[in-house]
């Protein structure tokens, strides 16, 4: 795929998550470090679990590794699900600084903020919402964008457990070493096709089994609608904390970085596809976390931190 470089300042919505009064969506400016390489003009948006760290005044600084499926243009097939397996690693992080890798199921609406819909799954290390820095798997959900409504894990009414072996918020054990024994978790996501509910699955170092739905009346804006399918990597931290580690804190060319594989996309009739082809990836303008390109159904990703 011919690609072209274009620097764009990405539209953000945020997650907060508060414990105490359930408030999800708060406005929050931050700052954005992304450069967006791809041919289609619509790029995808992300959006994160965050804590309110704007509250003292002190910016914010985020940024992605990843790789974007976008239905329609040169895609003229529809998917509404995948499926990857990622390495998990930890790392000692404070309040004020969040590291994680997901997948992204995403439906912009009319394109305006308030109609974006969202489902996201995944490994990170939150200090603030978990008052600790171990590596959690996580959910989360959004639909109506800022005026809507979300949460993650099962902070509030949203997602429907069918097992206890692994719920939303539990701590991930072991971990990976960067240059030792590997450590991972399959991750899967689809429509099923008669309910239209969102089903997740999970496994840790071995195949994935069902834990969970978020139900088709949850997200309405998800319904009937293409969604953008997104794999990768995030930081998120305060100006004044340093950037932390993404993925394995390896770059993606070290050999010791960490990885997305077994790549595949979902059909509405719960077929699967390997994504074997490069797809449009975003990266920080730094170039600090740049991805890999995806090979056999595989890609490399992250970085030790990033001079702001």
């Amino acid at each position: 795929m011919e690609t072209s470089r274009q620097p764009i300042v990405m539209l953000m919505i945020l997650i907060v998550v508060n414990t105490i009064i359930g408030e999800c969506f708060p406005s929050i400016e931050e700052k954005v470090n992304s450069t967006l390489i791809q041919r289609s003009k619509i790029y995808p948006e992300f959006f994160l679990l965050n804590e309110n760290l704007t509250a003292d005044g002190d910016p914010k600084i985020t940024y992605y590794s990843s790789h974007t499926w976008i239905p329609g243009g040169d895609n003229p097939n529809y998917y509404y699900g995948a499926t990857a397996t990622l390495d998990v690693y930890g790392f000692d992080l404070v309040p004020g600084q969040a590291s994680g890798a997901a997948i992204w199921i995403i439906n912009k609406g009319d394109g305006q903020p308030s109609s974006l819909s969202a489902i996201q799954l995944g490994w990170h290390i939150f200090p603030w919402l978990y008052k600790d820095s171990y590596t959690h798997f996580y959910t989360a959900w959004m639909s109506g964008g800022t005026s809507g409504k979300g949460c993650v894990n099962m902070k509030c009414h949203g997602f429907y457990t069918t097992s206890s072996s692994m719920l939303p918020g539990h701590v991930i054990n072991p971990l990976s070493s960067v240059s030792g024994q590997k450590s991972y978790i399959t991750l899967r996501i689809f429509k099923e096709r008669y309910s239209g509910d969102w089903h997740i699955h999970f496994g840790a170092n071995g195949d994935p089994e069902p834990i969970g739905y978020f139900p088709k009346s949850l997200l309405p804006g998800l319904v009937d609608n293409p969604v953008e399918i997104s794999f990768g990597g995030y930081v998120i931290h305060k100006k004044s904390r340093l950037s932390p580690p993404m993925g394995s804190g390896s770059i993606s060319a070290s050999g010791n970085a960490a990885s997305f594989s077994s790549l595949m996309l979902i059909d509405e009739d719960e077929n699967y596809y390997h994504v074997n082809t490069n797809l449009p990836y975003t990266s920080d303008v730094q170039g600090c976390y740049t991805p890999s390109s995806i090979d056999s159904a595989q890609f490399f990703y992250g970085g030790p931190g990033c001079a702001d």
